[in-house]
């Protein structure tokens, strides 16, 4: 019996070790699956991450087109606007110069009518000129011998070669007379006054 026994564990000897070395290599192949599954799976993962991260950077991307196309065509009718306002602008100055040209005649002639004597400043006793020297103009404080409103300021006398004349000077309040059969105004528009001495802004315009 002892014989049969050693004989049976003998036999059964490369079977269990057939059952070992299955068992080995199915325990190997499911070690190698786990570690492909767990790399590919990572690397599913790491794709996945990426493509959402493109999908999210493409959905801003998108929105800053939008908003590009949107600001774009803004500017675009801004500038159709600002297009339109030019041309107007433009026929407006081409009216204005056309009217310019022809009015600059009649202004010059106005204007040489209007302007006299422009602006002038003058101290007492001083002899100012106008017409071409034809007039003289002297400019004195009033006294009290000079018949003049209470508010006089100045009196001022115009002399040319055939005659004079005596002015009353307020002002702001210009004084009117005639010349070569012309009314003119005589202004008195400012007066200065520097430790005691005085000076006169006066003008000669034409009356209207």
């Amino acid at each position: 019996m002892l014989i049969e026994e050693t004989k049976k564990t003998l036999g059964m000897r490369p079977i269990t070790l057939l059952v070992c070395f299955v068992c080995l290599i199915g325990l190997s192949a499911l070690v190698t699956y786990l570690i492909v599954h767990f790399t590919y799976q990572r690397q599913l993962d790491n794709k996945n991450q990426q493509v959402l991260n493109i999908r999210k950077n493409y959905e801003a991307l998108a929105h800053q087109n939008f908003e590009l196309r949107t600001s774009l065509q803004k500017l675009e009718n801004e500038y159709s606007k600002q297009e339109i306002r030019y041309k107007d602008l433009e026929s407006r100055l081409d009216a204005a110069e056309q009217e310019n040209m022809q009015t600059t005649p009649e202004s010059a002639t106005y204007s040489k009518e209007m302007l006299v004597l422009k602006p002038t400043w003058v101290s007492p006793g001083e002899t100012a000129l106008a017409f071409d020297g034809n007039l003289r103009i002297v400019l004195h404080q009033p006294s009290e011998k000079d018949e003049c409103q209470k508010d006089s300021v100045a009196v001022t006398y115009l002399s040319s070669d055939k005659e004079e004349k005596k002015l009353c000077l307020r002002t702001g309040r210009p004084e009117n007379f005639t010349y070569q059969g012309k009314n003119y105004l005589f202004n008195l528009s400012g007066i200065a006054a520097r430790a005691s001495v005085y000076r006169y802004c006066i003008s000669i315009s034409l009356e209207r």
